[in-house]
């Protein structure tokens, strides 16, 4: 979804900030987990310069209210700033346009900087800010993100110039308030005031402007010299800091590749042997930068399928080596990736270590057991129970090997496999459909809030909700509603019970925490940090 869309060609993915699939990259504030291995070098130079960043797709649309995909972020976060974002690092807040907040279930009071100005120089107040959040919510905008980065109660927004504070109230409790404000971009008066002005310009607070957009083929953004309120250090003065940004659109893995080695662009997201080919030259630096979404399988819990009983989906998890499936995806470049150990990412608040020992390891005799407790029979190759044959129907889409390797793992055990690889859209239809026993589930999450991610396993089933995997269980459904409900402590031990119950109801197999391996040039380095893409580019003396 809304991501840090360095963007490597992203295969098909769920995104939690919305029921919808989505080409993405990595989460806006992705935690730098292997920094600079090779090349780029760590001093940096004087601001100013130029850095071409390529984009893996066309903007969709350049109204922040209005942009559903990713591959808008890069320009959005760097000409629009945020109340808030995120270093996942610490699994703290940090501070943009607020320097403080008081976090209730219910409500945020943020005391703001007195020191913010928009792009044409006028103080951004917080009556302006809050008539900003105001039009993001409003219905008649139609933002599409809006109910699910702050809820769907309606939410009051009492602002005092004077003390410079803002307080948001939400009719009801939400504890994700606070984790969807950071994806929010703030629109400065003469945005509000002319709206036909952001479909193809930006007036927002944030360090850049955009100075020239030749749509669907590259953007520029210039430095303003006034920008001294920025997170982790961002100011126009700061060392590294280019004063020219250069977004380009390439489409293809393989021509940015071509780029990036001939020094025509400077960053780049890149994937599978094409990443393969950029990581043998020693002057390209590789960044890999872990995301907020849990890839996992599932089994369709619905009535008059097999996987409805628990005990065929526990067998069926057992049958399969997570690590292997994970080679079978990725190739080489599964190394940079962890398997996961929960419903929820480690670098997410919610987040249960203890719940590791709960996922199912690899092991077709523990399987086959399994099977054989629960009732099946083997005879034959297969499995049968009740004059029923244990039969499976696997749909996947573009996840390379992935699909047909976790196929030929359930076979091998006896189980009767069929599988159907179709395009995006197929997958998702026969996903809303039910059409479907086993599927590899590929959840993105724009924001560091569970919430997102277990309304794919709790809650109201398609098309009301976005609970695929068909989960009836409503008690547990009323416990995430009081977690997502809960804030802090309370809510963290909440969310750990609600993981607890998912893996003991073998309701998932944890499979992977995604990741974006991002190439950047000898002159360039990335200080993420808790900065959206852009402004965590940094020039060398490289």
């Amino acid at each position: 979804m809304r991501g840090m869309s360095m963007s490597v060609k992203s295969p098909l993915r769920l995104a939690a900030a919305a029921a919808v699939v989505t080409l993405a990259g990595a989460a806006c504030s992705g935690e730098s987990t292997s920094n600079a291995t090779k090349g780029g070098g760590s001093e940096l130079a004087a601001p100013g310069g130029t850095v071409t960043y390529r984009m893996a797709g066309a903007p969709d649309s350049l109204d922040p209210f209005k942009t559903v995909t990713g591959t808008t972020t890069p320009i959005t976060y760097a000409t629009y700033d945020t109340l808030v974002q995120y270093n996942p690092k610490t699994k703290a807040y940090i501070g943009v346009v607020a320097k403080s907040w008081e976090v209730t279930p219910s409500s945020i009071k943020f005391q703001l900087r007195s020191d913010v100005k928009c792009r044409d120089g006028s103080a951004f107040t917080p009556t302006d800010i809050a008539a900003s959040l105001k039009a993001y919510t409003d219905p008649k905008t139609g933002s599409p993100y809006a109910t699910r980065w702050l809820g769907k109660a309606p939410l009051t927004f009492t602002a005092d110039d004077a003390g410079s504070t803002l307080t948001i109230t939400a009719a009801e409790p939400f504890g994700a308030l606070l984790a969807g404000l950071k994806m929010v971009p703030l629109v400065c008066p003469a945005g509000l005031k002319d709206r036909a002005k952001l479909a193809s310009g930006a007036e927002g607070s944030g360090p850049y402007e955009l100075a020239d957009s030749k749509p669907g083929l590259s953007y520029t953004l210039k430095l303003r010299d006034d920008y001294t309120w920025g997170p982790s250090g961002m100011t126009s003065g700061a060392p590294g800091v280019p004063e020219t940004i250069v977004l380009k659109v390439i489409n293809s893995d393989a021509t940015a590749a071509n780029e990036l080695l001939a020094g025509t662009i400077d960053v780049s997201g890149l994937g599978g042997v094409d990443a393969q080919r950029v990581q043998s030259n020693k002057s390209i630096a590789k960044t890999v930068v872990a995301t907020q979404g849990q890839w996992s399988v599932v089994g369709n819990e619905a009535a008059g399928h097999v996987t409805a009983d628990p005990e065929v989906r526990h067998a069926l998890f057992q049958a399969i080596d997570r690590r292997a499936l994970l080679l079978a995806y990725l190739g080489a470049t599964a190394s940079d990736v962890e398997l996961g150990t929960s419903v929820l990412p480690p670098n997410m608040p919610g987040y249960d270590a203890s719940t590791k020992e709960l996922v199912p390891q690899f092991s077709p005799d523990a399987a086959k057991a399994t099977l054989s407790a629960a009732g099946w029979t083997e005879s034959g190759g297969h499995w049968t129970k009740d004059g029923k044959v244990l039969q499976v129907r696997v749909i996947g889409a573009g996840w390379g090997n992935a699909n047909e390797y976790l196929a030929s793992q359930l076979k091998n055990i006896g189980v009767d496999v069929k599988l159907s690889v179709t395009d995006d859209n197929g997958w998702l239809a026969d996903l809303s459909s039910g059409n479907y026993d086993i599927t590899i589930f590929p959840i993105d999450n724009s924001i560091e809030a569970p919430t997102g991610v277990m309304s794919f396993y709790v809650g109201a089933l398609p098309p009301a909700g976005t609970n695929f995997i068909r989960n009836g269980d409503a008690e547990l459904s009323a416990l995430a509603d009081k977690a997502a409900a809960s804030v802090g402590a309370e809510a963290d031990k909440l969310w750990a019970t609600v993981q607890t119950k998912l893996l003991r109801n073998y309701d998932l197999l944890p499979w992977q925490v995604p990741v974006t391996s991002i190439y950047t040039s000898p002159k360039v380095t990335l200080q993420i940090n808790g900065l959206p893409s852009t402004l965590a580019i940094r020039r060398t003396k490289g």
